[in-house]
C-alpha cells in the first residue's frame, strides 16, 4: 500500500473557509472537484458550490471558480436555497460525471439552515467540452418522500445496467430524526429518475440514520451509515434488503471510537478499506476528534476493521476533516481529498489554513 499525501495550502481569511472537496474522475488524469465556502459566524452556511479541474491526475488543481449552474435561489419572503454536499460518480454507461447532493434552505438573514425545512436530491452533470456543468435538478420523489429523501455527503454505485443506487437520508414526520434508505434510479446521461426504494434503517438515537455511504464488493453491498454515538455498518445481497445495523469493531471486538461524522469507502488491491475519524488520545482539541482522517481494511465477512492496518491518510493541524471525498481512480488507485473547516475559532492556532489534502491511494 502506498500512501502520498499533497497539501495545497489555503488562505483562511477569518470569514469564510472551502469544504466539502469532492471529487469526480473523468479518466486517470482528468478529475473535476466540487466544493463550496463556508460562512464561519454560521453553522452549514453554504455558498453555491465552486469548481476545480486537475489534468494532470490530482497533482495540481485549477483555483475554484463559480459556475453558472449553481445559483443562490430566493423565495418572495427573503427564503434562500442552495444545493450542498456533493459527491461525485463517473457513470460508465453514458461516460458522464453527475453530481448529487441535497438542498438546504434558510430564512432570510439567517446562519444556519431550517433544520425542519423539505430537501431533496439535488444532481448535474459535467460537460467537460464546455469545462462547465449544465444545470441543476432534483430527482422527483413518490408522495411518501416529499417530506425529505435526500443524498448528501453519500458514495453511491453504479449497477452494471446503469441503474444506480444513492443512499437518502429520509424524514417522516416533522421532528428532526430520520432514516437510511437506498434509492435505485435510472440514469440516461441527463435525468435521473426514481424508481425503487430500500428497506429504511432505523434506529433510537437521537437523529436517527444519516449519511450513508454505499460500496458493492465481491457481490455484496456494504452501507456506512452515521449515527450521534457511533458509526455502523449494514449489508445486502441485492441492494434492496439491507440488514440490521450493527455498530464499527475492532478485529479485537472493542467498538470503533467513530461518533457524529462520516465514513466512507474505498478499494485497493483487491482489498475493501474505511475512511473514518475517530478518537485517538491525542486530538480532544479537534471538534468532535475530525481529525485526522484514518484508513484501514475491513474484513467483508466479520463486518471488522483489522487495526493493525490502520494508516493517516490527513493530518492533524487543529482543523476538522470530517467532511471529506474518496474517489476511486481504479481498482487499484483512489484519491481522498478534504479541505480543513475552520471552526470552531482559534483551530488555526494548531497550524491549519483550510488546506486541501488530496492523498493517493494505491498499490506499491
Amino acid at each position: 500500500m502506498k500512501i502520498e499525501i499533497q497539501t495545497f495550502e489555503g488562505n483562511y481569511d477569518g470569514k469564510k473557509c472551502l469544504v466539502h472537496a469532492r471529487a469526480g474522475a473523468l479518466n486517470r488524469d482528468s478529475l473535476v472537484m466540487t466544493m463550496q465556502y463556508l460562512n464561519v459566524a454560521g453553522s452549514d452556511d453554504f455558498s453555491p458550490l465552486l469548481v476545480s479541474q486537475s489534468h494532470d491526475g490530482g497533482k495540481s488543481w485549477t483555483a475554484p471558480a463559480p459556475d453558472p449552474s449553481f445559483t443562490m435561489e430566493y423565495d418572495a419572503d427573503g427564503t434562500r436555497y442552495t444545493w450542498c454536499d456533493a459527491t461525485h460518480l463517473y457513470h460508465k454507461k453514458t461516460g458522464i460525471d453527475l453530481a448529487c447532493g441535497h438542498s438546504a434552505s434558510y430564512e432570510a438573514d439567517a446562519v444556519v439552515p431550517i433544520l425542519t425545512g423539505k430537501s431533496w436530491t439535488c444532481y448535474s452533470t459535467f460537460d467537460p467540452a464546455a469545462g462547465r456543468f449544465t444545470g441543476t435538478r432534483r430527482v422527483e420523489m413518490p408522495e411518501e418522500y416529499l417530506r425529505g429523501a435526500a443524498t448528501g455527503c453519500s458514495q453511491f454505485i453504479e449497477e452494471e445496467n446503469g441503474d444506480l443506487l444513492i443512499p437518502v437520508t429520509v424524514h417522516h414526520g416533522e421532528e428532526f430524526h430520520s432514516t437510511t434508505g437506498v434509492m435505485r434510479c435510472a440514469f440516461d446521461g441527463a435525468n435521473l429518475t426514481f424508481l425503487s426504494m430500500s428497506n429504511e434503517l432505523e434506529t433510537t438515537i437521537a437523529r436517527g440514520f444519516g449519511e450513508g455511504s454505499l460500496i458493492k464488493f465481491r457481490g455484496k453491498y456494504y452501507l456506512t451509515l452515521r449515527t450521534d454515538d457511533a458509526g455502523f455498518v449494514s449489508v445486502s445481497e441485492d441492494g434492496a434488503s439491507f440488514s440490521e445495523p450493527e455498530i464499527w469493531r475492532w478485529d479485537s471486538e472493542e467498538i470503533l471510537p467513530n461518533y457524529n461524522t462520516q465514513q466512507h469507502w474505498l478499494t485497493c488491491g483487491g482489498r475493501l478499506y474505511l475512511v473514518y475519524t475517530r478518537k485517538a488520545g491525542n486530538n480532544d482539541h479537534v471538534f468532535r476528534h475530525r481529525a485526522p482522517l484514518f484508513m484501514a481494511e475491513v474484513d467483508p465477512d466479520t463486518l471488522r476493521i483489522l487495526r493493525h492496518t490502520e494508516v493517516i491518510v490527513a493530518p492533524e493541524r487543529g482543523a476538522r476533516l470530517g467532511n471529506f471525498g474518496v474517489t476511486q481512480i481504479d481498482d487499484d488507485t483512489a484519491l481522498v481529498t478534504v479541505t480543513e473547516w475552520m471552526q470552531p475559532a482559534g483551530c488555526e492556532k494548531h497550524g491549519s489554513t483550510n488546506a486541501l489534502f488530496v492523498t493517493r491511494v494505491s498499490v506499491e
